[in-house]
């Protein structure tokens, strides 16, 4: 489950490193505001991606500003809820808006049912909003989707202490010469689940 103590260490270790995406936070979203651009697209949020988009909505600039929008850990970008939708409605369009019944059936479709958190080119860590709970599996939409029903993160907020982590033991650490996030080599497994 998502916690407000990570929450902070994430943003503190943006802070500590001087990454852009600091300076950039967009203010949070309240729950009438979070109701109103979910309810355009008939989704339910679980507790902890309401408090993540509740805490910040992406960055004022926007995602595709990069580096500004990145999270630090490998090329993930920070979506707002707006991105979010945005790009939820283009694969699905992209896919003919049809998911087949059988998994094994799958030609690469996006499922109504999922969701992106973050963005990497391509790629995305997604949500799958089908689960009942408090928490949302993540699963990742690599380059090449082929591995897309397989949960990679029982919860977001595993996904975000794992930054705040990977921040704070200097996995992943910002570049001001080179404006930009390194990842030094030989990152242990945990860390290297998250780029």
């Amino acid at each position: 489950m998502l916690r407000n103590e990570d929450l902070i260490r994430l943003e503190a270790a943006w802070v500590a490193q001087g990454a852009p995406i600091a300076g950039d936070l967009a203010p949070g979203l309240g729950d009438a505001r979070l109701d109103e651009l979910l309810a355009v697209d008939d989704l339910v949020l679980p507790a902890e991606l309401r408090l993540w988009w509740g805490w910040h909505d992406g960055v004022g600039s926007g995602v595709w500003n990069e580096p500004v929008s990145r999270l630090g850990a490998g090329s993930w970008a920070f979506l707002s809820l707006g991105e979010a939708l945005e790009q939820r409605r283009s694969e699905i369009s992209m896919g003919g808006g049809s998911f087949p019944a059988d998994p094994g059936d799958w030609a690469g479709q996006w499922a109504p049912w999922w969701l992106p958190v973050a963005v990497a080119g391509s790629a995305y860590l997604f949500a799958d909003l089908s689960a009942v709970g408090l928490e949302a599996p993540i699963h990742l939409w690599a380059q090449q989707p082929d591995d897309v029903f397989t949960v990679q993160f029982p919860s977001f907020g595993d996904v975000v202490a794992g930054w705040a982590d990977g921040l704070e033991r200097g996995y992943f650490v910002w570049s001001a010469e080179r404006n930009e996030w390194d990842i030094p080599g030989n990152l242990p497994d945990e860390a290297l689940k998250l780029v």
